[in-house]
């Protein structure tokens, strides 16, 4: 058994062990849930990635996936001419990012008018509920947040909000925090990628992988963190019915995706443009003070000159880098990938992407560091993303702002190690089989 295995195995526990102190009542612990999510989890990643008749289901999705992106880039091509061509311009992101998220948010929105992601959304949750023993209200909400993300996924349980235990709300809290929105999947194609057809689609098939065992790993941790104890409170499933954005029309639909792409799209460009440069001048303030305590030469030497000094990617890396390590990284990469793991929380998993794209064409990290770092990204967990979630449950039930704000942070700290164990299964099995 390789030492990765063993790192890897031993993350388990690790992480378990975390949430297990931050628990709010360890009595109350449904250890019979959380074994079977658990267990579901792993089972997700070995159906994916190794039984051919479920891979080829997942090849199928990740080729249209690329081939939506295609699609995208023909609406950006027509309003905005050669600017999109990335051969000729190269990754010109505004130009490339922000119409795939406004097409793909109408498709959603158009799949939602038919029923069809509905249907869906019903018949995972019903399989949720009968493996894992969820509530109708959790079951459902967590696997909206899989298609939907964490600003529409609440719409579908909105009347039911204001009437959730405690623990039902955290859940769908930390589920938000968990997961990606297919919205977002093709962004992270275009960082990963570099125009490489090949390599999207390996990327593709480990971003779809990871938000199926995100959604899993976000009931172990919820329910570790934020345990049950109000039973007698749970409304029965046969009683729920799933809500969500009506339209009129068709058309109607499109454009109420097409808008909410624009939002999404604006804010993400703008936290960018405020978030990149404020990064920039701490690195620079950090450099300086290195160069004075002559800590800099020191910082390049024990990285291998994967960081020019002292900055915040480093620090991040130091934080972060006993999680990387059992998630299966090495320790000669742990730091860099820490480093990864530190820029999305801290700030979110656009710069995250975008780094490890570029630390990869350095050549600076191994396959399964990459492959890893893949799965450990994927999530919406950063502290920004706590005002996110808390807007839309605030906005469905005033009344249970009190209970969303005292449990904003431990629902961040939840959805952070739901997101590493993801990496940490994926990791443990992509060494013990290949």
């Amino acid at each position: 058994m390789s030492s990765l295995v063993i790192q890897s195995f031993c993350g388990f526990f690790f992480l378990i062990a975390i949430a297990v102190a931050f628990s709010e009542n360890r009595k109350h612990i449904n250890w019979k849930l959380i074994i079977t999510a658990f267990i579901l989890q792993n089972v997700l990643f070995l159906l994916i990635k190794y039984v051919p008749a479920v891979n080829a289901v997942l090849q199928f999705l990740s080729a249209g996936l690329l081939k939506f992106m295609d699609y995208a880039n023909e609406g950006a091509g027509f309003v905005f001419g050669s600017l999109v061509d990335m051969k000729k311009n190269g990754f010109v992101f505004a130009l490339v990012v922000v119409p795939t998220i406004i097409f793909f948010g109408s498709v959603i929105s158009l799949l939602y008018f038919f029923g069809i992601m509905q249907r869906m959304i019903l018949m995972l949750a019903f399989v949720l509920r009968k493996t894992i023993k969820l509530s109708g209200v959790e079951s459902m909400i967590v696997i909206a947040d899989i298609f939907l993300g964490q600003s529409e996924g609440p719409m579908v349980i909105g009347p039911y909000v204001s009437k959730m235990t405690r623990s039902e709300l955290a859940c769908a809290f930390v589920a938000g925090l968990a997961n990606l929105s297919g919205s977002t999947l093709g962004i992270y194609l275009s960082f990963l990628g570099g125009g490489d057809r090949a390599q999207e689609m390996i990327f593709a098939q480990s971003l779809l992988t990871a938000t199926f065992m995100n959604a899993a790993s976000a009931i172990v941790f919820a329910k570790i963190v934020f345990p049950e104890t109000e039973y007698d409170k749970i409304m029965d499933a046969k009683h729920i019915k799933l809500g969500g954005v009506t339209s009129e029309s068709a058309i109607d639909a499109i454009m109420h995706g097409a808008f909410t792409g624009v939002k999404i799209g604006v804010a993400i460009c703008a936290a960018l443009m405020a978030v990149i440069p404020l990064v920039h001048a701490i690195d620079g303030i950090l450099l300086w003070f290195g160069d004075i305590i002559n800590i800099n030469t020191w910082v390049q030497t024990m990285s291998n000159k994967a960081f020019d000094g002292l900055s915040l990617e480093f620090i991040f890396g130091l934080i972060f880098r006993f999680f990387a390590f059992f998630m299966g990284v090495s320790w000669s990469e742990s730091l860099q990938i820490g480093s990864l793991l530190g820029q999305k929380v801290a700030i979110n998993e656009f710069i995250a992407y975008m780094n490890l794209a570029k630390m990869q064409e350095a050549h600076l990290l191994s396959a399964n560091s990459v492959f890893i770092a893949t799965f450990a990204l994927a999530s919406f967990s950063n502290f920004s993303s706590i005002g996110i979630s808390m807007g839309a449950f605030s906005a469905l039930a005033p009344g249970r702002q009190s209970d969303l704000a005292s449990m904003g942070f431990k629902a961040l700290f939840a959805a952070i190690l739901a997101g590493f164990m993801t990496a940490t299964v994926a990791g443990f099995w992509h060494n013990v089989i290949g």
